[in-house]
């Protein structure tokens, strides 16, 4: 079964990347259908534009 997970950040097809280190993010999620959901800092969740081709995951 696979499932969304939390990451430390990703790179996304065009080449940028998102981590938890952005302003205003909080914690990013990637989904087994290659797109990308960020938590911001008013607790909101929002789908980022793109599909993401790689990921660095969290060590905890």
């Amino acid at each position: 079964m696979r499932r969304s997970i939390m990451v430390f950040g990703c790179t996304l097809e065009d080449g940028s990347r998102i981590t938890c280190d952005d302003e205003g993010v909080v914690s990013v999620k990637v989904h087994p259908d290659h797109s990308v959901t960020v938590t911001r800092v008013d607790n909101t969740e929002v789908e980022v534009d793109g599909k993401w081709v790689g990921y660095v995951p969290r060590f905890n």
